[in-house]
């Protein structure tokens, strides 16, 4: 699709991000970003740098894109957290006044020596290695909604930065107006002794999957539990998926004590009841009084990230851009399919259902139309004041 103007309600919703280019307005670079993330909603192959430049308009030569992702001026984390709080106060709140904030990281697959930020590595012990770059996202989650709230692209070459970066996020994240109550979800890769320390402080509840080296007061491993429970004490429950999907597991829960984060909820849970230690989760939280199946139902849905990784992949074009050989601009190219996920929600953020959810295929659907609507109308008019004043002038 070849677009002559970028829609009018994209330049209104990110008139609030254009303060961050006003160090150079001569250079255009806040249309260029427009531009950029209107093409990454409506290109349906392949969007390298080449492919979307051939969409916009004749005056926007490659090069002149390419200068605009390579500019070490602006900031595309900061305008993601801008735009991410726009969105947040868009959206329908949640009866419960609760917000789920779920970390967890993937993989983004790549080719070539040329990445100063690729590595070799594999998501567990189960999987192949492969060769690309480490995303980090922290998303909001309730009902069947899914806000992406910060992402952050990790360097290998610094030990421990995936919790470094996961504490920066939840000091930056600041809860909307109508929150009264945050439950942090991530799994054991996050449960480091810093970061339940800055969750207990900042006053939010959490729901962890912890490694089995944690110790209780009495100097006791967790793995010690799992390994000696006999199997006679597991009963069997059901949980609930936010879209009300069931599973059963075998549980065991208890009250604790652990170091550094105090009186806790233990469960340990397995998919079959004659599943042997190695199988058993542990999940360890502190809310009030929790039951096994609340649990389990709050932890299901850190599934939500992985859905927000696919559609960011699969429908936002994650990880084509062509762009290698400075940090710089790696980071600012594998941003911008987030930035183009939240300029949907904050689009049709209004008239979306807490409770039905969101797709952000047919989001895309939706903006399709809108365009190709304006853009027709637009040219419409054109041609017909055209053949207005060719009426005047016979």
């Amino acid at each position: 699709m070849y677009l002559t103007r970028i829609p009018q309600r994209v330049s209104n919703c990110l008139a609030k991000q254009a303060t961050g280019f006003d160090k150079h307005p001569q250079a255009q670079h806040f249309r260029i970003l427009c531009w950029i993330l209107v093409l990454l909603i409506l290109c349906h192959g392949s969007a390298t740098l080449k492919n979307l430049t051939r969409c916009m308009p004749v005056s926007l030569r490659y090069w002149t894109i390419l200068r605009m992702v390579r500019a070490r001026y602006w900031d595309p984390y900061l305008l993601v957290q801008e735009l991410a709080r726009d969105v947040l106060l868009h959206m329908p709140p949640p009866t419960d006044a609760t917000l789920y904030l779920i970390a967890d990281t993937t993989i983004i697959g790549k080719t070539g020596k040329q990445q100063p930020l690729a590595h070799y590595t594999r998501m567990n012990q189960h999987e192949a290695f492969t060769f690309g770059l480490s995303l980090l996202l922290l998303i909001a989650q309730w009902g069947n909604l899914r806000i992406p709230l910060d992402a952050v692209l990790l360097d290998p070459a610094k030990k421990g930065e995936q919790n470094i970066q996961f504490r920066h996020m939840l000091r930056r994240f600041v809860p909307p107006p109508w929150c009264h109550k945050v439950v942090v979800l991530a799994d054991a890769g996050f449960a480091s002794k810093a970061n339940l320390r800055l969750i207990q402080r900042r006053g939010y509840k959490f729901v962890f999957s912890l490694p089995r080296s944690w110790k209780f007061l009495d100097g006791t491993h967790l793995r010690d539990l799992a390994r000696h429970l006999p199997k006679s004490l597991y009963h069997r429950v059901a949980s609930y998926t936010p879209q009300q999907r069931r599973k059963d597991y075998w549980v065991f829960v208890r009250r604790g004590r652990l170091k550094i984060i105090g009186d806790v909820t233990i469960l340990l849970s397995k998919r079959r009841r004659n599943d042997g230690p190695k199988q058993v989760k542990l999940i360890v939280t502190n809310l009030d009084s929790p039951t096994a199946t609340e649990i389990l139902n709050i932890y299901s849905r850190r599934w939500a990230v992985e859905v927000t990784f696919k559609e960011l992949k699969s429908h936002l074009h994650m990880g084509q851009m062509q762009v290698s050989k400075e940090a710089g601009r790696v980071k600012h190219a594998m941003l911008f399919p987030v930035m183009a996920y939240l300029l949907l929600l904050r689009l049709y953020g209004r008239d979306i259902d807490a409770e039905k959810g969101i797709s952000v295929f047919a989001l895309k659907q939706q903006f399709t139309l809108e365009v190709c609507k304006e853009q027709l109308d637009r040219s419409e008019n054109k041609w017909r004041k055209k053949l207005d004043k060719l009426r005047v002038a016979a």
